[in-house]
């Protein structure tokens, strides 16, 4: 018995001196690997540390903004994005330096239908840097692309016109609306906004405003007429993209307040 008992503890303390190697589940070790590691060791702390990268980067977009250009027409701005297979086995990093105009040309399948949601997809498949875009019915993935992200979605209405709206939606929340400080500004003037932004204007009665924006530097595009005729108080608000200019002209009576608000 005691000789059974004195293998058992032989068998113990040999164990107890026996060292493995224990490597925490997916964080990241700027220290390794190491010159000093072992060469059988690299394969898990390369992994390791790869995992983590990947972890960071598969949902990575900078820029790559939609924005409406025309009712057949979108613009996705310039930036960088990850475009990655349908497993995330394998990523692509893709950056453009010129804004991309969407087409309808550029649908994966089928043609243009109204009252329609549609994606966009940034697409890596081509031997380049950059990025492509696809339209899609489909809101996880574009048909016959190997890479790909997607960005966001619009809203094709019955009309088949792109609505210029907020049906149309950035996946990247970054774009979230961040408004900056409010600025005075004068009737009959014209002002290029250098943000996306809003104009608010107030009336009384026996004024009459209207609201003019466009591309020409001196708008001649009229939005809508806001008029106070009766003993009451008005208000109204004009969406101005970056760019474009506005002018709000005082038909008759003034403008009780006119402001400009930027999108930060």
């Amino acid at each position: 018995m005691d000789r059974i008992k004195g293998g058992t503890m032989k068998v113990f303390l040999l164990a107890m001196l026996i060292c493995f190697n224990a490597y925490a589940a997916d964080e990241w070790d700027k220290s390794d690997p190491a010159g000093s590691e072992s060469p059988s060791d690299l394969d898990s702390l390369i992994t390791t540390n790869n995992e983590v990268i990947d972890r960071l980067l598969k949902n990575y977009q900078e820029g790559c903004k939609i924005s409406y250009a025309s009712a057949s027409t979108l613009t996705v701005a310039t930036g960088e994005v990850i475009c990655s297979n349908s497993t995330g086995a394998l990523r692509k990093m893709r950056s453009n330096t010129s804004a991309v105009t969407v087409t309808w040309g550029m649908i994966d399948t089928g043609a243009e239908a109204s009252s329609t949601t549609y994606y966009l997809y940034a697409v890596a498949d081509a031997d380049a840097t950059t990025f492509t875009v696809e339209i899609s019915l489909s809101s996880s993935a574009p048909t016959g692309a190997t890479y790909y992200a997607r960005l966001g979605s619009f809203y094709n209405n019955s009309d088949s016109d792109i609505s210029n709206d907020d049906t149309i939606v950035n996946d990247n929340d970054q774009y979230a609306l961040q408004l900056g400080d409010w600025l005075s500004r004068s009737t009959g003037t014209s002002y290029q906004a250098t943000t996306d932004g809003f104009v608010v204007m107030g009336i009384s009665v026996g004024s009459s405003l209207t609201a003019y924006t466009d591309s020409s530097s001196t708008p001649t595009t009229v939005m809508f007429t806001i008029s106070c005729p009766v003993n009451t108080n008005l208000s109204g608000t004009l969406p101005v993209k970056k760019g474009d200019y506005w002018k709000i002209v005082a038909a008759a009576g003034s403008a009780d307040y006119l402001m400009w608000i930027p999108n930060e």
